[in-house]
């Protein structure tokens, strides 16, 4: 057991660059910290610390926006004796490895210099059997000196960046049964943004969207927010009945400006500034840059494309890396893929557009009272 108290200490990279608004990212980041780890941390000078530290702590703060790296030590007070037990207690936690050590005096008032204190633990850990190496170290102990305490932290593992969630205002996703949409999602979620999505589905009822890899993929997107993320889910038979008369080649397009739509009604409701879509210039004939200028005709409120420019093996990157792929790749009866058609217009005008889906503002009016919201 260890001898000195337990800590993880947290540090923020971007938060660092906002002026006179820090305090308000650092505050959120705190109450997201709280939320989403189950402990109470605490705001210490430049960082926040968490005096707890075990598994589940370390893969919460994995998934928390804002934080730039976090690592797991001891408190010890700020005495070079103190520091040098508790560097040694570390470092034998690390087995048999070559360390190199690494000092930070924010405390200018402590008696000895930064590189005077690695010089000094680390002749202590040596003559206690710690092989040491500044040149090519198998591993990093950091020892931060504060005003009443000295952090002495191992490995940094890295965090997900961004800024915090809810530091800035709501968006609306498109949510398909793709790989694409669930990037973008957590892509503004990133930026801050907390963001709902909307589902529309080929399902006889709401409810059998909950039985879909759609509840794994909302759940996932959860896992990174410290608030529920709400779906709202709609049925697209509405939609059907009234374009089975619409020429199949341009029919996506109207599907996406239909669904652009009603996420604006759905957004000017609930408190949303603006809707996310997975689009990707050119990478299906929907998204060529014409056919998108006619579906964006279509919305009052700016659509976001974090994906805009990436390619599909980069997206697919992210999606295994924030645990969507293996959902977004199940079988699925995808809206999108209902009306696709093997030779799409790739240049539909907007006139064409509006003059194609005339009659959709009655299917929005019936789809507004049919919208069902999940919590995850």
């Amino acid at each position: 057991m260890a001898s000195f108290d337990e800590i993880i200490t947290i540090h923020f990279g971007e938060i660092a660059l906002k002026g006179n608004n820090r305090a308000h990212f650092e505050s959120i980041l705190l109450k997201n910290i709280n939320a989403q780890t189950g402990v109470n941390a605490e705001k210490k000078e430049s960082r926040m610390i968490i005096r707890e530290n075990n598994e589940q702590i370390l893969g919460s703060l994995d998934r928390i926006f804002g934080i730039e790296w976090f690592a797991p030590g001891y408190s010890c007070k700020p005495d070079i004796d103190e520091i040098s037990k508790a560097t040694l207690e570390l470092a034998k936690n690390l087995g048999n490895r070559k360390i190199k050590l690494e000092t930070k005096r924010s405390d200018k008032r402590f008696p000895i210099t930064s590189p005077e204190v690695s010089i000094k633990v680390g002749k202590f850990i040596e003559n206690n059997g710690i092989g040491i190496d500044v040149q090519n170290p198998d591993e990093i102990i950091n020892i931060e000196v504060l005003s009443n305490e000295v952090l002495v932290t191992g490995k940094r593992q890295a965090g997900i960046g961004g800024l915090p969630l809810g530091s800035s205002e709501k968006l609306l996703s498109l949510l398909s049964g793709g790989i694409d949409s669930p990037v973008a999602s957590w892509m503004m979620m990133k930026r801050g943004c907390t963001t709902d999505c909307l589902h529309i589905h080929s399902n006889t009822n709401n409810q059998e969207v909950l039985n879909s890899k759609m509840k794994m993929i909302m759940e996932t997107l959860g896992e990174y927010s410290p608030k529920p993320l709400r779906m709202f889910v709609i049925p697209y038979h509405e939609f059907y009945k009234k374009t089975i008369s619409i020429d199949s080649r341009i029919e996506l397009v109207i599907f996406r400006r239909y669904i652009l739509k009603l996420g604006n009604r759905i957004a000017k409701e609930h408190g949303h500034f603006g809707l996310v879509t997975g689009d990707s210039v050119g990478q299906v004939a929907s998204q060529t840059l014409e056919n998108l200028l006619t579906t964006d005709a279509a919305s009052e409120l700016p659509v976001y494309r974090p994906l805009i420019a990436m390619d599909k093996k980069d997206i697919i990157t992210i999606a295994k890396k924030i645990g969507t792929y293996e959902a977004s790749i199940e079988q699925y009866k995808d809206c999108c893929s209902l009306v696709a058609e093997k030779h799409p217009k790739t240049k539909v005008k907007i006139s064409e557009a509006m003059e194609a889906e005339e009659k959709l503002d009655e299917v929005i009016e019936k789809n507004m009272k049919e919208i069902e919201v999940f919590e995850f």
